[in-house]
């Protein structure tokens, strides 16, 4: 009879070995899985972000057609920020890209400006660098501001 009860003592738990066993895949799984995150996390910011600045130039051009005055999208010297300004250089809007993500130097379009009737001027193509993304290219068209996304 004492066999059976020192049997059943020893079967109560896991032995550390298997502790150790499982530990060491979870350490695995994460150590691979973490990376990946990582990487989707910058993207959706990255994505996000131009979502965003998409959304800033409409309002810009928005407030140039409801209130009639001339509204400028000005970026910084670095590209990695931008104001949306009156003439008079009354701040709107103010916007940061995340890191890792800025204007393009080579793009020649540096600031948009709206007109009192909401039509862009000048028109080009701006482009953005992005970590995960690469370059992206957004395309100013004349006639109210529309905007084409090329990746």
């Amino acid at each position: 009879m004492r066999r059976r009860a020192d049997n059943r003592n020893k079967e109560l738990g896991f032995t550390f070995v298997e502790l150790l066993l499982v530990l060491s895949i979870v350490v695995i799984l994460t150590s691979i899985i973490l990376p990946f995150s990582d990487k989707r996390l910058q993207q959706q910011s990255e994505e996000d972000a131009l979502k965003e600045f998409m959304s800033v130039v409409y309002e810009a051009q928005l407030y140039a057609i409801t209130h009639r005055e001339h509204i400028e999208v000005v970026f910084s010297e670095e590209g990695t920020s931008y104001l949306v300004t009156k003439l008079d250089e009354t701040t709107l809007i103010e916007g940061r890209f995340p890191k890792g993500m800025r204007r393009g130097e080579g793009t020649k379009l540096k600031r948009l400006s709206f007109m009192p009737n909401g039509d862009l001027s000048p028109t080009g193509r701006m482009t953005f660098v992005t970590k995960t993304l690469g370059n992206v290219g957004i395309n100013f068209q004349f006639e109210r501001g529309r905007m084409i996304i090329n990746e």
